[in-house]
């Protein structure tokens, strides 16, 4: 039989200097492991002599139903499903593989915890992992006969043996390319997450500006002196702003400077994860001594993912006390600060508050422009000023998405070959800096940015609330709202639950008097305009 076999349907591209041939390793595995035995019968070797196919197979579907109950459906498709496959198992350790480097890193850092687990509860015993990337490891990947990764369902071996296959097929379509710089840029963007300190993350290269000075100022005075100046350090701000550089920052420098110094760095998903491994090995005491007597600095990023979870919170409320007692460093990361976080019991949100708050704020655009020179240095991407001017103008959500669109200009110059001017990088990013410029503002979106910033509800800006915490906040909406769209005083209050118009003139003249004296307020009003 002589047919086309559809290389291009399986192919990942994820190398951006490398040429368009087939690579083993991107292959789906049952195809590819018919396809190596197929042109080369003398690679095959035996996988493993004690486990069959269906015994194999058996375990690894068993596993996968339990790592899918414990992970989020979405993740399981992504990182799971039709890529994971357990090869070998060893008298200590079980071998697994899986079918891009991609996942591999993912699952080594993310779920190690929750497969060991899954192992035990299916064999009984406490295996080892060891993880393959499909095509690279030595001796647990096979193409005999007995191998889980050689049959295919429905369908025979011999069609395989059987086929011509063309080279010109693997030839990629200008689809495949855009796909594949599609994947740099989500591998890219995805958090890091892990027990291990980043190395790249330092104060070094961490740019500076309005929107985060105070974070990088206290982080280091946490570094230079831990447990001394700041005990406890409570970094919060939305996603993507820089809390998780910080605290490998100060993580780097006590490494370097203070050796000695004893660092625990973890997540708080990872910290339940290890208390619940360590409940039903009944080893809780040494979990809790991992933390209180073996460690000088405890980091914890999204501190927030604590809540409803009871038992997590009875031990993290203990280890806490322990830890400040003994005269140690503590330092979270959130998108919240302790009173905003839903479902913790009062007693931690009392324990959290009692750390130092400072909050990341939106980089302005000089730190965006600043942030994107420093990255296409680091990453060799040669951009023009007026294409960074115009990217750092039109992305302004976070610095994650800034470097995103660096690492997209990058991959369309490797794989494209073609230089990055302002009609490409528009092409390709989806910028359109008129629009950007033109962007309707209105009482409503002006509201809406002053209800986020100050982080209360719409609701309570525009109703009758006469709180402090309410009050200040429709002042500053007010006074924008009469500044950038100079609406009449009547048309201002009606917005506001009708108001009269001496009300919204009072408004108006306090936050215009108290900026000119306020620096704090100052900048909370400079900031809010910035994001509109």
């Amino acid at each position: 039989m002589t047919q086309k076999f559809p290389f291009n349907h399986f192919l990942k591209l994820d190398g951006l200097s490398e040429s368009p041939v087939a690579k083993i390793n991107d292959v789906h595995p049952v195809i590819i492991e018919q396809a190596i035995k197929a042109v080369n019968p003398k690679e095959s070797k035996t996988l493993s002599e004690e486990f069959s196919t269906d015994e194999l197979k058996t375990i690894t579907d068993a596993l996968l139903e339990n790592i899918k109950s414990l992970i989020s459906p979405n993740k399981f498709h992504a990182y799971f499903a039709n890529a994971f496959t357990v090869s070998a198992i060893k008298h200590d350790h079980v071998e697994i593989v899986v079918t891009t480097s991609f996942i591999k890193k993912i699952v080594e850092t993310q779920y190690p915890e929750a497969i060991k687990q899954a192992l035990f509860e299916i064999l009984g015993k406490d295996y080892g992992i060891e993880i393959q990337v499909l095509g690279t490891s030595s001796g647990s990947l096979s193409s005999n006969t007995e191998n889980i990764l050689h049959s295919l369902k429905n369908k025979k071996a011999d069609s395989v043996k059987n086929t011509t296959f063309f080279i010109e097929d693997l030839e990629p379509t200008k689809d495949d390319l855009f796909k594949a710089i599609d994947s740099q840029v989500i591998e890219h963007q995805t958090p890091y997450n892990s027990t291990q300190i980043d190395l790249n993350k330092t104060f070094n290269n961490f740019i500076i500006g309005p929107s985060n000075n105070i974070a990088h100022a206290l982080a280091m005075a946490v570094a230079k002196e831990p447990g001394k100046t700041y005990p406890a350090l409570y970094i919060y701000g939305n996603s993507g702003l820089g809390k998780t550089h910080l605290i490998h920052a100060i993580a780097n420098y006590v490494q370097t400077n203070k050796p000695s110094i004893r660092i625990c760095i973890t997540s708080a998903n990872r910290f339940m994860n290890e208390m619940v491994d360590s409940i039903k090995k009944n080893q809780s005491f040494d979990f809790k001594k991992q933390y209180t007597e073996n460690t000088d600095i405890l980091i914890i990023d999204d501190i927030h993912e604590l809540k409803n979870k009871t038992t997590t919170q009875e031990m993290f409320f203990h280890i806490f006390n322990e830890l400040i007692s003994k005269g140690k460093q503590l330092v979270f990361t959130s998108d919240k600060t302790p009173k905003e976080i839903d479902g913790i019991e009062d007693r931690i949100r009392t324990r959290l508050s009692q750390a130092l708050p400072v909050e990341i704020q939106q980089p302005d655009l000089e730190t965006r422009i600043a942030i994107l020179k420093k990255k296409a240095i680091e990453k060799d991407v040669y951009l023009s000023d007026d294409v960074v001017n115009l990217v750092a103008k039109c992305v302004k959500s976070n610095i994650r998405e800034l470097e995103g669109c660096l690492i997209k200009l990058g991959a369309v110059t490797s794989i494209l070959k073609v230089d990055i001017d302002l009609e490409v990088a528009k092409e390709h990013l989806k910028l359109n800096e008129e629009l950007e410029n033109q962007k309707h503002v209105t009482i409503e979106s002006i509201t809406k940015t002053v209800a986020a910033y100050y982080k209360i509800p719409l609701g309570d800006i525009r109703g009758k609330a006469k709180t402090k915490e309410v009050a200040q906040p429709r002042q500053v909406a007010m006074f924008l709202v009469s500044k950038m769209i100079k609406p009449t005083l009547k048309e201002n209050g009606h917005y506001f639950s009708g108001r009269d118009h001496s009300t919204v003139l009072h408004a108006i003249k306090s936050i215009s008097d108290r900026i000119k004296t306020d620096s704090q307020l100052a900048q909370q009003v400079l900031d809010i305009e910035k994001q509109l």
